[in-house]
This record gives C-alpha cells, sequence and structure tokens, in this order.
C-alpha cells in the first residue's frame, strides 16, 4: 500500500523546508507548494491528498480560501486541513471550523506536535 500524501502549502520556502525535514522521517509521501492555487490545480488534475496542511497568510489565495475551495471539490469534500500559522485569533479558527478545518497549528511549531499531529489524523501507527 502506497504512503500517504500530505500537501503542504506556505509562501515561505523556510517554513516548507522545516515542514519538510519534520516529516522526512515518517512513513509519508510529501508534496510542497509555495502557491495554493497550485495545490488547488494539482487536485483538480487528479492528484488526491490524505491530508493537507496549509498556512494562513499568504498571497493570491490564503489558506480559508484555499480551504472553501478544496471543500467544494467533491474528491476533497472530507480530506483533513490543518492549518498552519502564526495567528491566534480565536475569530479566525471560527471562520476555518465553519468550513471543515480540522485542526490548528501555531508557529513556530514544536516538531513532535506536527508529527504527532499528522500522525493522530492519518492514523498512522504511533
Amino acid at each position: 500500500m502506497a504512503n500517504p500524501l500530505v500537501m503542504f502549502i506556505d509562501d515561505s520556502e523556510t517554513a516548507l523546508a522545516s515542514t519538510r525535514m519534520t516529516v522526512a522521517s515518517m512513513p509519508i509521501e510529501s508534496k510542497q507548494y509555495l502557491e495554493a492555487q497550485l495545490c488547488l490545480a494539482d487536485i483538480k488534475a487528479g492528484i488526491v491528498p490524505d491530508l493537507i496542511i496549509t498556512d494562513l497568510n499568504m498571497p493570491v489565495m490564503n489558506g480559508l480560501e484555499l480551504l472553501k475551495a478544496i471543500r467544494e471539490l467533491p474528491v476533497t469534500k472530507r480530506t483533513p486541513v490543518l492549518m498552519l500559522t502564526t495567528e491566534t485569533k480565536d475569530e479566525l479558527k471560527q471562520q476555518g471550523k465553519a468550513l471543515g478545518l480540522t485542526g490548528w497549528i501555531v508557529k513556530p511549531f514544536n516538531p513532535t506536535q506536527l508529527k504527532s499531529a499528522i500522525t493522530r489524523v492519518l492514523r498512522l501507527p504511533a
């Protein structure tokens, strides 16, 4: 069986490098995107993720806009989505929850916390 696919979206190359290093030893495949619309294009082209982890504040399409677009596609209607962001406002968390967000992780993240969240959401062996 193939490893689950996790898509990471962040407009910071440093943040993507950090997540890539954090998950390198995990039994997952990962794809990184600097722009949310590129991730969305891949999903529409038939690349179906098992989990999406996105930043909130990005140019062109932010994390909440991406989440809304993902939820409108039948193939990702129920795909777990985690927001990985510096934002901590309850109002933003409520907007995410209303759109079907799975969870919220605050940057800078603890690598153990991120791995734990991925393991829990994907139901990977601990």
